[in-house]
């Protein structure tokens, strides 16, 4: 998580705006995107570029010039009433896909390459991969579940078969493992696989028992019993 130096961290009014002003326009272009007011959506997307802030949809982060940073909050989230006033205080700590630690951007570059050996049915550097991650980083693959963990916590989604994008395959193994998950208390690795498909393009609407993604295409977020 990105530190600061020790001074207050309330968002101040500085060149570009302060955080709670960008957190509310950003907030009011997720809820004009909701209703499919695109309009309304990009002219807020030019106003918040004018202020010197980049959006970054796939990833649902933004950054402004001044280096401050934060999250895109999800439909889901601005459906079930999530405001700005929460958002602006958390801008300037927020960590962005940036701050990944880099181990753990590396596996999960090595994981994405190994699924693209798998679907070019290149198994024997599939295998090497496979091995190198267990040999070098103690990385347990599991791919019925679509998930990797290691031996010291660090855990992440199998994605990255398809060139084009997440497939839905991928996406509905990764739903029902996070329901799986949720009903047995694992919030953290529910909020994994819902931060990480976010990253991707999906929001998973839990009220609605759908998922979604940017391009259109949606499927039925499955109901498992105790």
């Amino acid at each position: 998580m990105r530190q600061t130096d020790g001074r207050s961290r309330s968002p101040r009014s500085r060149a570009g705006g302060d955080s709670q002003e960008i957190m509310q326009l950003i907030v009011q272009r997720e809820e004009a995107r909701l209703r499919k007011d695109f309009n309304t959506a990009d002219a807020l997307r030019a106003k918040l570029a004018s202020m010197g802030v980049t959006l970054f949809d796939k990833s649902n982060s933004w950054r402004a010039a001044d280096g401050r940073s934060g999250t895109i909050p999800s439909f889901s989230a601005i459906e079930a009433g999530l405001t700005a006033d929460s958002l602006g205080m958390q801008a300037e700590v927020m960590p962005t896909l940036d701050d990944r630690d880099p181990l753990e951007a590396h596996i999960r570059d090595r994981v994405k390459h190994r699924e693209q050996a798998r679907a070019s049915k290149d198994f024997a550097l599939s295998d090497q991969i496979r091995d190198e991650l267990n040999r070098e980083y103690g990385v347990e693959l599991f791919d019925k579940e679509k998930m990797w963990r290691t031996k010291e916590g660090l855990a992440g989604c199998i994605i990255g078969y398809s060139s084009e994008g997440i497939m839905d395959t991928e996406i509905t193994a990764l739903v029902a493992r996070r329901e799986k998950a949720r009903l047995a208390s694992d919030w953290g690795t529910a909020d994994l696989i819902r931060n990480e498909l976010r990253e991707h393009g999906v929001d998973i609407f839990d009220k609605d028992k759908v998922w979604k993604t940017s391009s259109g295409r949606s499927g039925p977020v499955p109901t498992f019993s105790a």
